[in-house]
């Protein structure tokens, strides 16, 4: 089916799933992006050396979709190949665990414009078995930013954004920023399209779910129940590299950022503060200082258009807390400030359950 006003404006859209390891959830991934309500959609599927039976999965699909077997290299890695490999003006990477919802694409391309760079849309949170929980990302869709967003990210340190699920970029975007450096982005490659992208062109936010963000326990974007040191640090390193990234981004493209540009996202500060006061012995940036931290957390807090006045409470009393506090119940306020529990979804999810309950 194609959508409504398609009549001058089909583009091909490339729709690349990237794996590692993650066969018993890939066969929901290939198949949300071969059921899309619109017609013109490729599907390439990059395995990334995985050791499972993945292989069988994707050869089970024979011609249905494009494949490509690599050695393991990274999420970068992936990118590149399935980038290369595609053929769409349109581009959306898709995680192996997560899914899109029927009309995905054809809501992406009825929203776009020319001078658009990226569209954005809502996930619904799935456990493992496919089943909705109830929450979305962002849980604040309203949060969501459109046109010209360039100014809010060099103020704010960032924007409120999607996981890789939830994108679809422009080519030419693209054709820009790729490839990446696969030994720098061995995982979350997305964030340096995420951030790079919304300086080339405009930015569609579309608030309402049209796809899937799986949580599980092997998921590297989830801190966990336990609230693991680990992939705080992680998080640490990644915002890092995605400023270093936007950095070297302006330095060729004539425009600077401002000093210390992470820091002024709130999220970004509460992550080097818990990983202080968790597992302080471990911590990578040894010049941090719960003080220091406390201090900024509240600044970029206030000044921080993206949190609303409920979210500015909070945390004007969550960053002294875990800052102060001794470590034993500091480490507890850490977590009640990323660990909250989920966010009440504010669209409709169960569509998500019944896409990934189907046989």
């Amino acid at each position: 089916m194609k959508p409504a006003n398609a009549a001058e404006f089909e583009p091909l859209v490339s729709v690349i799933i990237d794996n590692f390891n993650y066969a018993r959830f890939l066969r929901a991934a290939i198949d949300s992006a071969l059921a899309q309500s619109y017609a013109r959609v490729e599907v390439i599927v990059v395995d990334d050396g995985s050791t499972d039976n993945s292989r069988d999965v994707i050869s089970s699909y024979g011609d249905k979709i494009a494949t490509i077997f690599k050695a393991n290299a990274g999420h970068a890695s992936a990118f590149n190949a399935g980038f290369r490999a595609s053929r769409g003006s349109i581009v959306m990477f898709l995680d192996a665990d997560d899914a899109l919802l029927p009309t995905a694409v054809e809501e992406v391309v009825r929203a776009w414009h020319p001078g658009t760079t990226q569209v954005q849309f809502v996930l619904a949170y799935i456990d493992a078995d496919g089943h909705a929980l109830g929450a979305i990302v962002p849980y604040s869709p309203a949060q969501m930013l459109d046109g010209d967003i360039r100014a809010s990210i060099l103020d704010a340190g960032g924007y409120v954004g999607v996981p890789t699920s939830g994108n679809a970029f422009a080519r030419a975007v693209l054709d820009r920023i790729l490839p990446l450096s696969e030994s720098q982005w061995r995982q979350a490659a997305d964030t340096s399209l995420e951030i790079i992208a919304p300086f080339l062109g405009d930015v569609v936010s579309l608030r309402k779910t049209l796809g899937c963000y799986r949580v599980h326990e092997a998921n590297h974007g989830m801190l966990g129940d336990q609230l693991d040191p680990r992939k705080l640090r992680v998080k640490i390193i990644i915002d890092l590299q995605r400023e270093c990234a936007l950095r070297e981004f302006a330095g060729r493209s004539g425009f600077t950022i401002p000093r210390d540009w992470a820091a002024r996202e709130p999220a970004h500060l509460k992550y080097r503060l818990a990983s202080l006061r968790v597992d302080p012995h471990h911590h990578p940036l040894m010049d941090d200082r719960p003080t220091r931290l406390m201090l900024k957390g509240l600044r970029s807090t206030w000044r921080n258009a993206g949190y609303n006045l409920k979210s500015k409470i909070f945390h004007t009393f969550w960053f002294p807390l875990a800052a102060l506090l001794p470590q034993a119940v500091a480490v507890k306020i850490v977590r009640l400030g990323l660990l909250p529990g989920r966010r009440g979804a504010q669209v409709p999810v169960t569509s998500a359950k019944r896409l990934l309950s189907d046989p």
